[in-house]
């Protein structure tokens, strides 16, 4: 063996860089994300990188050179969308002459020339490599280092998971109530449905017919109803067990940003276990949203593979989505869209089902991403897909505060008339009165600040549709100023025998980076 040969470095760089776009995003996200979300994502990239790597080096019969036109490959790839998302906030489009052109038109072909210059430079070079290898060895490790240790810092300073999430040891008692006739209850969240008053106030929009069928239908709308909390995770982990969140938020910590306490909570839940103990099975529809996914479901109805949010967000920092944009062909909006119909035009086919049955169905509708028109025609405002809301979608180079109104409004026409088919398929297809809520987790966002406060309108953000089919004069329980906080605890005292005291309606915003320090708005949103 030669000289050179024996000082060839080992080379671990493009592996390194192969790990480092899922575990930085993880680390960046570690609060909202759990860990076992980054494997799969993990494993395809490093497969494909390595791959590459042997089938270069086939090709060339150079280690190094492999190595460094994986690295530079893996380096293009999954830094393009950072590149992109940081001109976006400063410019949407460039203007030349009379020509608009969005960042993709310009960005794209400009960092694809740059790619292949690059390559073509590694490709023809005849340079000894091993200090370029050693060089780049030391920045994978750097990168894949800062990462861990920011990972590590989260872990060492996180509380867990205490043991007040989800319900408590003697929480859960079986009644006799009516045993044998429990309906199938449909829990339907749609995210961000605002209340009647809001759209027509700060939306232009009379929603009195869509109301109008939901009181034709035997539906109690209430007129008044705020959520309890701000964000969808909290909401959730409050109405499945029936209780505010201030023990947990002491418990977990009022600076902490760590969701699955909440995951755990909702998972976990007094309410699925009540249900539990009296033969019901719980069947859930998966979104991709990582907060509000039931893995403890008996049934979990999918029309396939769905990115989840994680993935979506990784998708974005590469070409993908433009060059999908580009080429017109199926995107994430296309995968979104699909999903938010699947679930509406199969929530009804779970009447089939063996009862009881308690059925979640999280429809992530009118909540951006926009992605219907009134007439349910396909829309695409934006190139990058993602779930952002309020101040982080209403931006430079992102949605204007007119654009937001006009496709909600939009969006939320068109969900009103698939929900009323869907509303009417469960109703003619259950062979007993099923128990339907059909609530928001808060209001639409077009005037909030994830950051700030101050510059937060409590009464948009946090008023919300709220409407409740209970058969059996359960309707006769409810009352105008419900919040979810009381919902199940009404159905379960009407309907099962139990004996939970409503508790008094209180309303809390709390900021993206500290959920659980909440404010007090109640006094504000009246």
């Amino acid at each position: 063996m030669s000289r050179d040969k024996k000082k060839s470095p080992f080379i671990i760089h493009p592996f390194l860089f192969a790990l480092f776009p899922t575990l930085f995003l993880f680390s960046y996200n570690i609060g909202k994300i759990p860990p076992g979300a980054v494997f799969a994502p993990m494993a395809v990239i490093i497969f494909f990188s390595s791959f590459a790597f042997f089938l270069l080096y086939f090709l060339f019969m150079d280690r190094e050179k492999a190595g460094l036109l994986v690295s530079l490959s893996l380096l293009f790839f999954f830094s393009y969308g950072h590149i992109s998302k940081m001109i976006e906030l400063a410019v949407s489009h460039f203007v030349i002459g009379r020509f608009s052109i969005g960042i993709n038109g310009i960005l794209f072909p400009l960092w694809g020339t740059l790619f292949f210059i690059a390559i073509y430079l590694s490709v023809k070079t005849r340079r000894n490599l091993s200090k370029t290898t050693r060089f780049l060895n030391v920045v994978g490790s750097l990168l894949i280092i800062t990462s861990l240790v920011n990972i590590g810092s989260f872990a060492a300073n996180a509380k867990g998971i205490p043991e007040g999430a989800g319900r408590k040891e003697g929480e859960v008692n079986v009644f006799e109530g009516r045993e044998g006739i429990y309906p199938n209850i449909y829990f339907i969240i749609l995210d961000g449905y605002a209340r009647a008053d809001v759209l027509k106030d700060m939306y232009d929009h009379d929603n009195a017919e869509f109301i109008d069928y939901l009181t034709k239908k035997g539906f109690y709308v209430t007129g008044r109803s705020a959520a309890n909390y701000c964000q969808t995770a909290l909401t959730l982990a409050s109405s499945f067990n029936l209780g505010y969140l201030d023990e947990l938020a002491e418990d977990v910590g009022i600076d902490s940003y760590d969701h699955r306490p909440l995951r755990y909570a909702i998972n976990n839940s007094l309410l699925f276990s009540f249900l539990k103990d009296h033969g019901y099975d719980i069947a859930a529809f998966f979104t991709g949203q990582i907060d509000t996914v039931i893995w403890k479901a008996d049934m979990y109805i999918t029309p396939g593979w769905i990115p989840d949010e994680f993935q979506s967000e990784l998708i974005n920092t590469t070409p993908i989505p433009a060059v999908l944009y580009m080429l017109k062909a199926k995107n994430q909006f296309d995968v979104h869209r699909n999903k938010l119909l699947y679930i509406l035009d199969h929530l009804a086919d779970t009447c089939r089902l063996t009862p009881p049955v308690f059925v979640f169905a999280h429809i992530e509708a009118p909540h951006p991403p926009f992605v219907f028109g009134r007439e349910g025609e396909k829309i695409k405002l934006h190139a990058r897909f993602d779930y952002s809301d309020g101040n982080w979608l209403i931006r430079d180079g992102g949605f204007t505060k007119e654009e937001y109104v006009r496709a909600y409004r939009d969006q939320l026409i068109f969900i009103n008339t698939k929900v009323k088919r869907t509303i009417d398929e469960i109703l003619s297809r259950s062979k007993r009165p099923p128990i339907i809520i059909l609530q928001a987790d808060h209001g639409p966002r077009s005037m909030l600040s994830w950051e700030d406060p101050a510059k937060t309108n409590f009464k948009e953000s946090m008023s919300i549709l709220n409407a409740y089919y209970l058969p059996d004069e359960g309707h006769l329980y409810l009352y105008d100023e419900i919040t979810p906080v009381n919902t199940f605890r009404i159905i379960l005292n009407h309907y099962f025998g139990a004996s939970y005291k409503l508790l008094e309606d209180r309303n809390f915003f709390s900021t993206a980076k500290r959920p659980y320090r909440f404010i007090d708005v109640t006094e504000e949103i009246k």
